[in-house]
Order: C-alpha cells, then sequence, then structure tokens
C-alpha cells in the first residue's frame, strides 16, 4: 500500500544451482506502468537480486502486476534455461485521498498527486437528474462513491424535493438515495469520518437542517439546527466527527457540531461582517479560518474564540455572496479573493501571512472561479483575458499564463494534478501540460461546470445553475 504522491521501494532475490559452460544473464520484466524495475538484475556468485520500486504520483485504486524472471544465455533471451521461469503478482493499492469537500481538502488547495495520462482518457458513464429543471450540486467522491446532492431549488420550499445520491463511481449506477424533502436550498455533500454533511435551508428562521448521512447507507445519522435567510451554501467544512459552518440570519455567525451525538459544541457571531453566504470554511489542526468581509478570522476550533482577525485592505463588497474560501498552504500563509465573489465573477486575489499577521501581496488584475495551490504556484482563471496563470504564492507576481480555446465564460474551478491542469467553461473542460514549457492544451472535453476528481481516477463535471448532467471521464 502506498499513500497518495508516495512511492515503495522491494524487491527479491532469485538463486540456482548447478553450472553451465554458458553465460547465465538473468533477465526481469514488469507487465503495466504501475510497478517498474529499479535498475537490472544484479549477480552475485549463484544470487540475483531485482530491485522493483512503484512509479512516482501513481494512479489510485488497486492493480495487479505481472513480474516475470528467468535465466538466458544472452541479454536478448533467445536461449532460457529450462525451468528457471518463474512469475509472480505484485498487488499495489495507491490510496488517494476523497474529494470530501469545496476545492477537495479543508486547506482547499485544490491539488491531487497523480500524474494522468491524457492520451488514455475516455467518457466513462453520465448521469442525468430526473428533475427536468433540477440541477447538481459540486459532487464529493470517495473510493467507489460520487455523492451529489440533486433537486430543483427556486429559492422557496416547495420548488421540488431535495436528495442525496450515491452513484457507481465506475458506472454511474445509483447506489443510495436519501430525500432531504421540501428544502430552499441545499449545497453540494462534504465527507469525513464516514459521513456526509449536507447543510440546507427550508425558510428563513433559526432551525434551517444541518444533514449527517451514513457514506456506506444512505441511512440518517443526524440533524443540528442554525440560522440563515434565503442563503445558498457552498459545501461544510467537516473532519472527524465534527462539522463548521458559515451561516446565520444575516450572516457572520461560525456554527460547530458534534456531529455524532448531533449537538452544537458553539456558535461565534462576527460584529462587522459583510458575508451572508455561499463560503466553504478551511481548517487545519487548531484553527479554522473565516473570510468576514473586511478581515480573515483565524477561529480556535475547540472554543470558537477569534484569536486574529487580519484586516484585508481595500476590500471591495457588493453583495452578500461569497462562493469561495480561504486557501492554506500549510506554511502560515492564507490566499483568497479579496472581497465579494460569485463563482463566476471576478475579484483579486490576495496574500497573508499567519506569521506578521498582515497582507503581503495583492493581484493587480482579477481572477474568477476557485484556484488551486501546489508546490508554491496558485493557478487561478482570468475571465477578461480567458488564460490560466501560474501566480507566484511568495509574491503574487504572475509566472506564466496559457490561452485558453474560445471565449465561454470560465466558470470551473481550477484542479491541479502533478502534471496537468483541469479548468473549464459552461460547455467545455480543458487539461494543460504544466510540464511543457508552452503549457498547452492537450485534451478538451465537451461538458463543462465544476470539477471534480475521484480516488479511482475518474475526472467529473457537472454544469453550474439549473444543470441537471453529471459526466464522468475515465483518466487511466
Amino acid at each position: 500500500m502506498v499513500d497518495e504522491g508516495g512511492t515503495a521501494s522491494f524487491g527479491f532475490e532469485a538463486n540456482y544451482s548447478g553450472s553451465s559452460s554458458l553465460p547465465i544473464v538473468a533477465v526481469a520484466s514488469v507487465s503495466g506502468d504501475r510497478v517498474t524495475l529499479d535498475g537490472g538484475p544484479v549477480g552475485t556468485g549463484n544470487k540475483f537480486t531485482v530491485n522493483l520500486k512503484t512509479a512516482p504520483f501513481g494512479l489510485g485504486g488497486l492493480s495487479s502486476s505481472i513480474v516475470t524472471f528467468k535465466l538466458c544465455t544472452n541479454a536478448d533471451c533467445s536461449v532460457i534455461y529450462p525451468g528457471s521461469t518463474q512469475q509472480f503478482a505484485v498487488s499495489l493499492d495507491v490510496r488517494v485521498k476523497d474529494w470530501a469537500n469545496f476545492q477537495r481538502n479543508n486547506a482547499h488547495t485544490g491539488y491531487v498527486a497523480v500524474r494522468f495520462d491524457p492520451a488514455k482518457f475516455v467518457k466513462a458513464w453520465e448521469y442525468t437528474d430526473e428533475f427536468p429543471a433540477g440541477r447538481i450540486r459540486p459532487p464529493a467522491a470517495s473510493r467507489g462513491l460520487v455523492l451529489a446532492t440533486v433537486g430543483r431549488d427556486g429559492g422557496i420550499a416547495y420548488a421540488g424535493t431535495m436528495r442525496v445520491k450515491a452513484l457507481d463511481a465506475a458506472t454511474g449506477a445509483v447506489r443510495w438515495t436519501y430525500d432531504l424533502g421540501e428544502q430552499a436550498h441545499a449545497s453540494g455533500p462534504s465527507l469525513a469520518n464516514g459521513m456526509v454533511h449536507v447543510t440546507s435551508m427550508v425558510s428563513p428562521s433559526n432551525a434551517n437542517p444541518q444533514w449527517v448521512l451514513d457514506l456506506a447507507t444512505g441511512g440518517f445519522r443526524n440533524q443540528m439546527a442554525f440560522a440563515s435567510q434565503w442563503s445558498e451554501f457552498n459545501q461544510p467544512a467537516a473532519e472527524g466527527s465534527n462539522a463548521y459552518v458559515a451561516a446565520g440570519f444575516y450572516g457572520s455567525v461560525l456554527y460547530a457540531y458534534d456531529t455524532v451525538a448531533g449537538t452544537k459544541v458553539w456558535e461565534t457571531t462576527r460584529t462587522g461582517g459583510s458575508i451572508w453566504d455561499g463560503q466553504s470554511l478551511a481548517l487545519d489542526a487548531t484553527y479554522l479560518y473565516y473570510y468576514s468581509g473586511s478581515a480573515l478570522d483565524q477561529v480556535n476550533r475547540s472554543t470558537g474564540n477569534i484569536v486574529r482577525s487580519i484586516a484585508i485592505p481595500d476590500y471591495e463588497t457588493g453583495t452578500r455572496d461569497y462562493e469561495a474560501a480561504p486557501v492554506l498552504d500549510g506554511n502560515a500563509n492564507v490566499f483568497l479573493f479579496s472581497g465579494d465573489k460569485r463563482n463566476d465573477g471576478r475579484n483579486k486575489i490576495i496574500g497573508l501571512s499567519l506569521n506578521s499577521g498582515s497582507a503581503i501581496w495583492q493581484t493587480a488584475a482579477e481572477y474568477t472561479t476557485a484556484f488551486a495551490l501546489k508546490d508554491g504556484i496558485i493557478y487561478a482563471a482570468r475571465q477578461d483575458a480567458h488564460v490560466i496563470s501560474a501566480i507566484d504564492a511568495a509574491n503574487g507576481a504572475v509566472v506564466w499564463s496559457t490561452a485558453l480555446p474560445g471565449s465561454d465564460p470560465i466558470v470551473g474551478n481550477v484542479i491541479a494534478t502533478e502534471n496537468l491542469l483541469f479548468v473549464s467553461s459552461g460547455t467545455q473542460t480543458w487539461a494543460i501540460d504544466l510540464k511543457q514549457s508552452s503549457h498547452p492544451v492537450v485534451w478538451t472535453a465537451p461538458t463543462g461546470g465544476r470539477l471534480a476528481i475521484t480516488p479511482d481516477n475518474y475526472l467529473l463535471t457537472t454544469g453550474m445553475r439549473d444543470a441537471s448532467r453529471l459526466t464522468a471521464y475515465r483518466l487511466f
């Protein structure tokens, strides 16, 4: 077993008895490309040592490779010593993490540590919701399962029944369905600790539901209450047995729940905030991070106390929406849009230092959709120039940009993998090569919208508003 992005080295020894007047040459080979030879067989006396290794940034899931070893009289094995051929299977499990919430994880980096070959990409399946006017919210994915919230929401509770559905990752077949009933709005699902978390709103009140379902069966686990009015929600932040939601009747209220007990742990009101809905909170081991509209708040996860607020200089606000999230780099830096932000709207990106408690840079250009972060580079889409740009996370400088085809508005979040970027319009998805110096578009799909990559190596595309189609592309 190998964790995502990791490698393993292993091997075997082969001993022989007897002698020959002809050369004794060991030849080894491995089927497929997930396990490879680490050099050729090394002989010492009557023993050969063969070293093997897993491919770096391997594809997720289970695979089997056949290793063949034989003794020959020459390197091309035109003559094989009888009885010397041996074969065995190497079972490899690359444990790629879940696409658990907004931009995959609670740091919201949108990064998957896997290398893909675009020449192998094919459409696998498509799911269409039964409501003609329904839409599918941004999905989550665990090994073998794709989770989606589906149904109509016209802003009134009787607009249509909401459901959470689990689809088979390989076929798109429905594995289970849970009916949320009549909801005005509902978020996409988040995953943690074998549970599915969905935030929804029935009507303006103090008793809107935060749902907890069983990931394996779709069974009801718990429901907690929070306040909101006519709000739309992004995927909630969840880790272990806790879930965190930004809501409030007038926004700027943070809620922490024990999802196993079904109880509220704490509630914190942020005075002076201007964000009502749409935000996913970021989490690290100790704190959660909330953008209030004028500052980034660092909040103790255990108590709900705001321990620090970092002002956002020249922040822009025009609506109460923030369909985005703070992005954490794990090195005491946070990146976010500097003002109100619909997912397909535009705003500047700002970098903040938790060590200095201040802003360290702000982009001159405005970017749209959720950006990705990988190895100190931010990958963000710029709608006015119709490009994808690589931005140095240390200083905000643009390192390179690549033009995207056509002129359709860029609406999909950016995903970074080890060698490719994925970004989309409402009708197309593109893969951009990170390794070639010109960073060309190397693959195009005829569907777009919000994107996710499953632990089983499927790319999911979902339309934005009023979209009822989820399409899966097999990336292996």
